[in-house]
């Protein structure tokens, strides 16, 4: 039987810990499935600090955010290594970590087909911003892909 491959979408929320509890809950144990983690970052403009006193002052901005980036990549690791703790193995876990360059949705829509996955592992998390303007990254993939299965965690 082919492995069955499964994209798990994370955003450092605590739904996204639920998603991961879920999957250490149903999957644990079993061999014939691999799991992505997947997040992609706004990625943080080129800007030269030192050519004038104003951008300078932007300097420590930025290595905040360069240190917020590095972070999450961390904590996303620490994911993939509580999965392996929960009895998973290490060619069964791994992640994307990398520079968004789409709307998030579009994001996980492309790397869903182009990495022929067959489920998607996605959290629940509608705001008020969200049903005010009708905007649901879930309802954008559960409408765009096709013989996909989508696994929503509430």
């Amino acid at each position: 039987m082919d492995r069955q491959k499964a994209l798990v979408p994370y955003n450092f929320t605590s739904y996204d810990k639920k998603a991961l509890d879920f999957i250490m809950r149903t999957f644990a144990g079993q061999k014939n499935i691999q799991f992505t983690l997947f997040h992609v970052y706004t990625p943080l403009p080129e800007i030269n600090t030192d050519s004038n006193a104003v951008l300078g002052r932007l300097r420590d901005t930025m290595r905040t955010l360069y240190q917020e980036i590095k972070d999450q990549e961390l904590i996303l690791k620490q994911a993939k290594q509580d999965l392996l703790e929960k009895g998973f193995s290490d060619d069964q876990v791994n992640y994307i970590f990398r520079p968004r360059e789409k709307e998030i949705e579009e994001e996980i829509i492309d790397a869903t087909t182009e990495g022929h996955y067959d489920l998607v592992v996605l959290s629940h998390r509608h705001g008020k911003i969200v049903r005010l303007f009708g905007h649901s990254v879930s309802g954008k993939i559960l409408s765009t892909v096709k013989d996909i299965a989508v696994c929503i965690v509430n």
